[in-house]
């Protein structure tokens, strides 16, 4: 076996736990624990970063993320950041986030996008990586491909399971 195939076929396999484990999360009862507005907020954000977001139900997944998986500290820094894309729209002249036009919303999203580029750039990928919107875009493209929309789009649905050769027919 050559080395590049070793590499991706360790990639590969190292990925399915990874898809696997977000499959479920989808699959658990919804804990809201989110305000209306933060819900909103999450919906129309996701939906700009990653189309299809919203029918997949990205914000529920991210929603269920926050509350069953990171810590504390992560979900305040996450809930502390939301409130940028409203502020960052009213100093546009526009209304709150959910309420800009589209393109409003997208160079709002770019703008930040940006800012988490130039801060990977300066001082690398683990402080950039604290910030608030690059958990955004991380949680929206990981609830996305672990979705059954996502997974169908992605040509990986249904996922491989158990074999068993010996079932009755």
């Amino acid at each position: 076996m050559e080395r590049r195939e070793l590499i991706q076929w360790l990639v590969a396999t190292a990925g399915l736990p990874s898809l696997a484990f977000g499959r479920q999360v989808h699959r658990r009862p919804l804990r809201r624990s989110l305000s209306a507005h933060v819900e909103r907020t999450l919906a129309v954000a996701t939906e700009r970063i990653l189309p299809g977001a919203a029918e997949a139900n990205v914000g529920a997944f991210i929603d269920k993320m926050l509350a069953d998986w990171h810590t504390p500290a992560e979900r305040a820094r996450f809930l502390a950041g939301l409130p940028v894309l409203d502020g960052r729209c009213r100093a546009r002249g526009r209304p709150g986030f959910v309420d800009c036009s589209k393109a409003d919303q997208v160079a709002v999203l770019t703008a930040l996008d940006d800012e988490v580029t130039a801060l990977r750039t300066a001082q690398g990928g683990a402080a950039a990586n604290l910030h608030w919107f690059a958990m955004l875009k991380y949680l929206t493209v990981y609830g996305w491909c672990t979705s059954e929309a996502g997974m169908r789009a992605l040509g990986l649905y249904p996922m491989a399971g158990r074999y068993d050769g010996c079932a009755p027919v």
